[in-house]
């Protein structure tokens, strides 16, 4: 009788053996490799008034899309240039791009209210191997646009009082001042 049931338990072990080695190949083969994510990223930001009359406006960002994350860019440095490289730094990792066309910038103006509005906008790709954390090894295409409103003072005194005082060293108004950005990508991890 003994006999008998450890015969039964080791066809028992070699049946569940065979089982095991007919199913864990395939069980490795569907999960063994992850494929990549294809996704929108995105990052936006706005301050008004006094912050975005600053000299280097500190704006925070909300990162939402394949990555979440909050900082604060400050536009810094001299403007931008096709084939530059630029890091945007985030709790989550850092995202290197290369600026892949030469940056746009438009410019308005309005003599009648006084109010100025600029516009540049950043084309660029992402650089996966210089990129970290959740960015690591990202790649696609995508644009900034970094977008400041606001308004000159009137002129107070001369033949020209009462028209917008556009001297170079003109302070703006913080009454009415924006100053925005977008991040828009389309965003591919590995």
């Amino acid at each position: 009788m003994q006999l008998r049931i450890k015969l039964a338990a080791l066809a028992m072990a070699g049946a569940t053996a065979a089982l095991v080695l007919t199913v864990t190949p395939a069980l490795a083969s569907s999960h063994a490799a992850s494929k990549a994510i294809t996704g929108p990223e995105s990052a936006y930001g706005v301050v008004y008034g006094d912050a975005a009359i600053a000299a280097n406006p500190a704006i925070p960002l909300a990162w939402r899309g394949q990555v979440y994350a909050n900082v604060v860019f400050s536009p810094g440095g001299g403007p931008p240039k096709k084939g530059q490289d630029y890091t945007f730094t985030t709790p989550a990792g850092n995202l290197t791009v290369v600026i892949t066309a030469p940056p746009t910038n438009n410019e308005a103006f309005n003599p009648e209210s006084c109010r100025f509005a600029v516009t540049n906008d950043v084309v660029f790709t992402a650089v996966g191997s210089q990129s970290t954390g959740k960015f690591a090894g990202t790649s696609g295409p995508g644009a900034v646009e970094v977008y400041g409103a606001g308004y000159v003072p009137r002129l107070t005194s001369g033949p020209d009082k009462g028209q917008c005082d556009t001297a170079p060293d003109s302070p703006e108004l913080a009454n009415g001042a924006i100053e925005t950005f977008l991040l828009s990508a389309v965003l591919t991890t590995p």
